[in-house]
């Protein structure tokens, strides 16, 4: 990732965080209780979950910062990385945040905490020096980098906050200063097995264009069950089919939030050349 587009993810961060506090306090108390898009998750549980997934990355950029291993530490409890997928995560991660949600009695607390956890965290972004960002930082899914911990965390803001907000509020969309930037996360190979692909190494390959309307697009490609996800100039290559969509859709789309059959119908997507990728692409990330 270029550094130009690492300040640009910072600085939308930084400039994300305040906005998602003013909207939460907005929240009428009963909204907390609420169904979220998460399954089983209320959106309390997912803004607990939110809060307590910052708090891990400040640790893990700290310990990178620090040249550390987490996994030194002969209490630790942390998983060792690159065995886990957002499927085989999930159920852990589900009890996790109800557990978390818990033990906040009230949304002012909550609200109070997120916004601590989230300013402590950019200030140790905005403090890191330029030698800093290319530490290995740990994470559950791979050892990636600071610069990588940056792109977990543009991720997981981006999207948990939809799934607590659009649930209260059909109107609320995945952030549009934050989704354009989503495809660095998305594209880069140390995260990006966090998406599973249940098709073997039998079924046949296939590749997808993702088009923005802009320069670049994305190219999805499933081979021997597994998927490889790259930003390229969107005539650069050939593809069996091709979606037309915006950076807020796609990432619901991605992440199985939103069904590409569903899309296309409400007519927030088009498809245009082999229609069996209406399938083959629901399937793609049901991991998350």
């Amino acid at each position: 990732m270029i550094k130009e587009k690492q300040n640009q993810i910072l600085q939308q961060l930084n400039e994300f965080s305040p906005r998602l506090t003013n909207q939460l306090k907005n929240l009428p108390e009963q909204s907390w209780a609420s169904q979220s898009h998460c399954d089983d998750w209320t959106v309390k549980d997912v803004i607990a979950h939110l809060s307590s997934v910052l708090t891990n990355y400040l640790i893990f950029i700290d310990s990178a910062k620090n040249e550390e291993n987490l996994l030194d530490d002969p209490n630790s409890s942390r998983p060792e990385p690159g065995n886990l997928d957002g499927k085989s995560f999930a159920e852990f991660l589900s009890e996790r945040a109800k557990e978390t949600s818990k033990s906040f009695d009230s949304k002012d607390s909550l609200i109070n905490e997120l916004e601590l956890r989230f300013q402590k965290l950019l200030d140790g972004f905005n403090s890191c020096q330029d030698n800093q960002w290319n530490l290995p930082a740990y994470h559950p899914v791979n050892w990636v980098s600071i610069q990588g911990i940056l792109l977990w965390t543009l991720f997981e803001s981006t999207i948990h906050t939809w799934d607590a907000l659009n649930a209260v509020d059909e109107e609320y969309l995945v952030d549009e200063n934050l989704a354009p930037l989503l495809p660095e996360y998305f594209c880069n190979k140390l995260i990006n097995r966090w998406f599973k692909t249940p098709d073997s190494a039998e079924s046949p390959s296939q590749t997808l264009a993702v088009n923005f309307g802009t320069l670049n697009g994305l190219r999805i490609a499933s081979s021997s069950g597994k998927l490889d996800i790259e930003e390229l100039p969107i005539n650069s290559f050939d593809s069996d089919a091709e979606i037309h969509t915006t950076a807020s859709e796609f990432a619901l789309l991605i992440t199985g939030r939103k069904n590409l059959s569903e899309s296309i119908e409400d007519s927030s997507t088009q498809l245009t050349g082999n229609q069996s990728h209406v399938d083959s692409f629901s399937k793609w990330f049901t991991g998350s």
